[in-house]
């Protein structure tokens, strides 16, 4: 898995918290498919029962199921892994959680 920027984490673990929210799986495969996301479906070859699994991959992240829902939940699961949480609270790492300045304010305050 390729490195993350900050932006990209925090992007990350909303689609992951998304899709593991979704109750039925055709919303998981429209929701996946809206973000970007690519599912390949098995090609069957005879000998090698290991091949015929479904592909789901966004963001980097390439994860194989049994079936295109058991794979996308499972992109779900490892993404929502692969993200780095505060010790504190739990929450993803996010530049704009209070760790450093919003972009364009300068460090003095107002007397």
């Amino acid at each position: 898995m390729k490195a993350q920027t900050m932006t990209e984490t925090v992007r990350i673990y909303s689609a992951s918290q998304d899709l593991l929210g979704r109750k039925w799986s055709y919303g998981r495969v429209v929701l996946f498919r809206s973000l970007g996301g690519t599912l390949r479906a098995p090609e069957p070859v005879p000998g090698y029962p290991e091949e015929n699994c479904w592909q789901a991959d966004l963001f980097g992240i390439l994860r194989t199921g049994g079936s295109c829902d058991a794979a996308i939940l499972a992109w779900a699961r490892t993404a929502k892994a692969s993200v780095p949480l505060r010790g504190t609270d739990g929450r993803p790492v996010c530049p704009y959680n209070g760790a450093m300045l919003a972009p364009g304010t300068t460090s003095k305050t107002a007397a």
